[in-house]
């Protein structure tokens, strides 16, 4: 599936005099922050996990602070997914099915992955200018941020050198091995998008749709969340809670995400149905880890782009509130 990815890294620029100074470092990070968000561009990048390559086309617009984006798959199954100011739209022609649904909970996606509190970063990660090399035929400079401890990934990041856009990104665990990429191939900055760029290919009639109307917004109720996890890594805290209904069952979920502001945690509570079976145990699908355990008769879920002991301290910690 091509959409929400919150996991992705960051960027830095050419400063010679000052290449492993801390200020420099986060100067660079908050200019790729604000690339991401502000620039025009148009490119193609891909994503690669255990072996498996998607090669993706990606069309982005700026205008007075409202983002529109299309992202389009190139190989295997057809899938894109389109961000106006308020949703996200994700197309799945061969499934006859589409979902989409608000941006409640993060709009973090590549190559905008860093949060804006950059100050907090160093709480639980060691930052650092690199190195320098070429990205899709464009210079770029190379930034770490380091975790630690074993709870979070460490992240590899090139940035270009002209616009501060972030052009790869790798998460790496603790032997320093790529995990997971994204990386551009080609990319054109500061061009204009035009409208057919940003329109899907698959029309909506065409597709049977899941998720919440607008209409039916309230059933998407902050703060109204009867779960909590009592133990989690040091520097994670509660950045999101909400009810809201599943995209594709009639039945409401409890959602709860836990971040350090950069690594993210999702917790997500639903009663057990004939639909809902109940699952246990951890499974690991590349930088993704995800556990599941049953308490009563509601199912459990604990997934986010972190090492194993991560999601497994959470869950084993899940607990009603009073």
């Amino acid at each position: 599936m091509i959409y929400v990815r919150q996991f992705l890294p960051v960027f830095l620029c050419l400063i010679s005099f000052a290449a492993n100074s801390d200020e420099a470092t986060r100067h660079w990070l908050m200019k790729m922050n604000d690339a991401a968000r502000e620039l025009d561009y148009r490119g193609t990048f891909v994503y690669v996990k255990q072996n498996q390559i998607e090669v993706m086309r990606v069309a982005h617009q700026s205008r007075s602070g409202v983002i529109r984006e299309r992202i389009y798959s190139l190989n295997g199954a057809p899938r894109e997914v389109v961000r106006d100011a308020e949703q996200v739209w994700c197309y799945l022609p061969d499934r006859r099915m589409g979902v989409h649904e608000y941006r409640q909970v993060s709009s973090n996606n590549f190559p905008n992955i860093l949060p804006l509190r950059l100050d907090k970063l160093d709480e639980n990660y060691k930052m650092k200018m690199a190195g320098k090399g070429r990205v899709a035929d464009r210079k770029a400079v190379q930034i770490w941020i380091l975790p630690k401890d074993e709870y979070r990934y460490g992240h590899d990041l090139w940035v270009d050198e002209e616009s501060g856009l972030l052009l790869k990104a790798s998460l790496m665990n603790a032997d320093s091995e790529p995990i997971e990429q994204y990386m551009f191939t080609d990319i054109q900055i500061g061009i204009p998008i035009a409208e057919e760029d940003l329109a899907p290919r698959t029309r909506k009639q065409q597709l049977v749709w899941y998720g919440v109307n607008k209409k039916h917004e309230p059933e998407n109720i902050q703060g109204e969340v009867n779960w909590r996890a009592a133990s989690y890594p040091d520097g994670f805290m509660l950045s999101h809670k909400l009810k809201r209904m599943s995209p594709t069952r009639k039945q409401m979920v409890e959602h709860l995400v836990y971040s350090d502001g950069l690594a993210a945690v999702s917790i997500f509570v639903e009663k057990l149905t004939d639909s809902v079976k109940p699952i246990n145990g951890l499974n690991t699908m590349g930088a993704i880890s995800a556990y599941g355990t049953v308490i009563g008769e509601h199912q459990i879920m604990v997934v986010g782009e972190v090492p194993s002991e991560t999601v497994n301290m959470i869950a084993m910690s899940v607990t009603r509130t009073e």
